[in-house]
């Protein structure tokens, strides 16, 4: 009985991984059926891929059949830490006469190393000049439709705080039909307060698994959930939440199968509704991607899973060295964000060959969370840096460090800031000085956790050369700069 069920259970979640769902839907819109009449849209979410397998290949080729006119997509492209060379390769077979529009996700802050390509050509600060897939982060595009302009509105990612709808509504025409693109349904009630016609997200991948939603009303467990999948209105606003292709947390699906979905707009006719819209469906095709011995190890790889939630432990280092930045496999172990960059450079080097060039771009926060840190700094009496400062002001720069305990709590976490003066700065913090901003809680120095620099509220670019970031044991160095607490 018992291998029964379980082989119940692996043939229904295989199935229910790879058989994806196509839902069709026509609405009628007074001024999107008008603009968009005729056309067909096509959304997809949460692709996750880690291979271009039997399902993505069955993606590629219902679209294929399909022929949209527009495809948009919200977001999660990659496994977390996952590479973006399978997403390139899918997102380039993907083709509508107005185009192929998309926003990030969460998974793309947790390789943010890899998702510049996905704007910038390789390895370079140039933007992609005729890119497959558009990316709109806080940004709006209006798109021209038999004479008439369509506003395209795409949000960055709601889930990581990084949306602005504000900025992205920016310079738009309340004329304009309008579309938001988000990856999170999270957004609906400010995008209904800002008046925006149909808002299209995914980020709840319908649960993934059957009885989530149950479990949701009993032990609340995200706020995006609250918009599991499906239609939801709130005043003139209409919102989509796709359930997405791909899986996260758990490498299967169980009750709850992918979907793709298209949309087609009418214009209602003219009567007491014709303010309104209306949304009918057709029935839902499936289609069963195949088996294959590739994807059937994908659907099931837990010892994966396992492993990479294991993964995120720190090792201890040999070193007391934790950057120098004379590989460009440092730069991976940086966190890359649009419009900011990174470079080695000959420029004010202090120890090697080379130094670390940053390029900040304006913002609230604009900095580095340096990854895969030496966690035991126990043996240690300075934390110390060089910095060198070209521009001919002092510059505001702040240094956080985190334990395992602090998490991001501002007042169980360590907090400084510098005067960044023109010119070489040569920094040192005494790690016994390393403690809580709050009841001064000494950090657990064998457990670092996390070494985060930024330049708080930043008006305009800079540039800054970062060398020779370590740990020391014994005394201050003569002409090192003392390090200067400030609450």
């Amino acid at each position: 009985m018992t291998l029964i069920l379980v082989v119940f259970f692996l043939a229904k979640a295989y199935y229910d991984t790879n058989t994806i769902e196509v839902k069709k839907y026509q609405i009628l819109h007074p001024s999107l059926g008008e603009t968009l009449a005729g056309l067909k849209v096509a959304h997809l979410s949460d692709l996750h891929i880690k291979n271009n397998t039997l399902r993505e290949n069955k993606t590629i080729e219902i679209l294929d059949q399909e022929k949209p006119d527009l495809i948009l997509l919200t977001g999660d492209y990659i496994q977390s830490n996952g590479s973006y060379e399978p997403v390139q390769a899918f997102f380039h077979q993907l083709k509508a006469p107005f185009g192929v529009y998309a926003v990030m996700g969460n998974t793309e802050y947790y390789n943010e190393n890899g998702s510049c390509i996905l704007c910038h050509t390789k390895e370079a600060r140039q933007l992609k000049e005729n890119p497959n897939s558009l990316f709109l982060r806080n940004s709006h595009i209006d798109i021209k439709i038999n004479g008439k302009l369509l506003t395209l509105l795409g949000v960055d990612d709601p889930v990581t705080n990084r949306g602005d709808l504000r900025r992205a509504l920016k310079k738009t025409s309340s004329q304009n039909p309008s579309i938001l693109l988000a990856h999170s349904p999270e957004i609906f009630p400010e995008a209904s307060d800002l008046g925006v016609d149909l808002v299209l997200s995914g980020h709840t991948h319908g649960g993934q698994i059957w009885g989530i939603k149950t479990l949701n009303k009993l032990f609340p467990l995200e706020p995006a959930l609250e918009f599991l999948d499906g239609f939801f209105q709130k005043g003139k606003t209409l919102m989509y939440v796709n359930r997405g292709i791909g899986t996260s947390f758990l490498p299967f699906r169980f009750g709850v199968k992918p979907e793709i979905t298209f949309f087609q707009f009418r214009n209602p006719s003219s009567g007491p509704d014709s303010k309104g819209f209306q949304i009918s469906n057709t029935p839902t095709e499936k289609f069963f991607a195949g088996l294959g011995f590739p994807t059937f190890l994908e659907t099931f790889d837990l010892f994966n899973f396992i492993k990479n939630k294991l993964s995120n432990s720190r090792v201890l280092g040999k070193s007391n060295l934790l950057f120098d930045f004379e590989s460009p496999a440092d730069l991976k172990r940086l966190n890359w964000e649009c419009h900011k960059w990174f470079e080695l450079s000959k420029d004010h080097a202090t120890s090697g060959k080379y130094s670390l060039k940053v390029s900040f771009p304006p913002g609230q926060y604009p900095g580095i969370n340096f990854k895969e840190i030496q966690s035991d700094w126990s043996r240690y009496a300075y934390l110390k840096m060089d910095i060198f400062n070209p521009s001919k002001e002092t510059i505001q720069f702040h240094i956080r460090i985190d334990d395992h305990k602090s998490e991001w709590e501002y007042a169980n976490r360590f907090d400084t800031e510098v005067g960044l003066k023109p010119g070489l700065n040569p920094i040192s913090i005494p790690t016994d000085s390393i403690k809580t901003n709050l009841y001064a809680r000494s950090l657990n120095l064998k457990k670092i956790d996390r070494l985060i620099v930024f330049i708080p509220n930043n008006l305009k670019p800079r540039e800054l050369y970062i060398d020779n970031i370590r740990l020391e044991e014994g005394p201050e160095a003569d002409g090192m700069k003392k390090y200067g607490r400030k609450a």
